[in-house]
């Protein structure tokens, strides 16, 4: 058994004595260092307080498990994939549930509990488990804190007329509240990854669940084409299907030059729109 989950040197000997090997497409960077593993499972949103249960998003070795762990008991639930991590953790904590499958397969909503949630977060899977979290586990999840690289993190907290501002920042914008508490070096992992890594904490917004897939094909569609125009990108979308003549009338009730791009558009008036386009379809 793995005795110092934050040692380099036991990992390493470890791992290799197990015969697991890293996997550089599932983002497989374990985190060594305890005072990291210590903050994030401290990180508490203003305003809010813990849930009694908490869900861990790949648990990994352990390191940030073995903080929740002592905080929430055998309330602290995880979700691993890997076969060979999946065994480990098992033997581990033992008295916790902990659960086989791909988090992207898991239904929280048929849960009774709320839970904060924790993870270190993987880039490949990163906006799908944004979608997860915030859509498919609407109304579920108290918080949560996710460690994922810097650069994703600085999409979701971009600001109009950057170059980071996406669809992804307004969605994510419309569905919670992200604050980026601070970056991690990348020096605390095993493997070193090739980036640094930013600590995010996420509180969930009330909104209209009516509204919910309208917003997000609006926010696609300002964004089907970043260099196209607003106009452009509504006659072309993919997402939307309105005719030409209503999309002139959209833009006229909602007060936007068709001629701008969607890029500078702040969130509210993202909002706005929408709510205006609702109409329409």
């Amino acid at each position: 058994m793995l005795d110092n989950l934050y040692s380099k040197r036991d990992i390493i000997s470890y791992l290799k004595d197990k015969s697991i090997f890293p996997n550089k497409n599932r983002g497989q960077n374990f985190l060594c260092d305890r005072n990291i593993a210590y903050n994030i499972a401290s990180i508490i949103p203003d305003n809010l307080s813990r849930s009694e249960y908490a869900l861990e998003i790949g648990g990994g070795l352990g390191a940030l498990s073995n903080m929740l762990y002592s905080i929430y008991k055998e309330k602290l639930m995880i979700v691993e994939y890997d076969n060979a991590l999946y065994n480990h953790l098992k033997e581990k904590f033992d008295d916790i549930n902990i659960i086989h499958k791909d988090i992207l397969t898991v239904d929280i909503c048929s849960l009774k509990n709320k839970y904060d949630i924790y993870g270190n977060i993987p880039y490949n899977i990163a906006s799908p488990i944004m979608e997860w979290l915030l859509e498919k586990s609407y109304n579920k999840w108290n918080y949560a804190v996710f460690m994922v690289q810097s650069d994703f993190a600085q999409r979701l907290t971009a600001i109009e007329n950057t170059e980071n501002y996406s669809s992804l920042t307004l969605f994510a914008n419309f569905m919670s509240y992200i604050k980026l508490e601070y970056n991690v070096s990348k020096d605390v992992f095993y493997p070193v990854p090739k980036v640094t890594s930013s600590i995010i904490s996420i509180i969930p917004k009330e909104v209209d669940i009516n509204m919910i897939e309208v917003f997000k094909s609006v926010a696609k569609t300002l964004f089907h084409n970043r260099r196209k125009t607003i106009k452009n990108n509504f006659i072309n979308s993919p997402y939307l299907n309105i005719n030409k003549e209503n999309i002139d009338k959209i833009l006229k009730k909602s007060n936007i030059d068709e001629n701008i791009r969607g890029e500078t558009l702040h969130l509210s008036k993202v909002i706005e729109l929408s709510n205006i386009v609702s109409e329409y379809i």
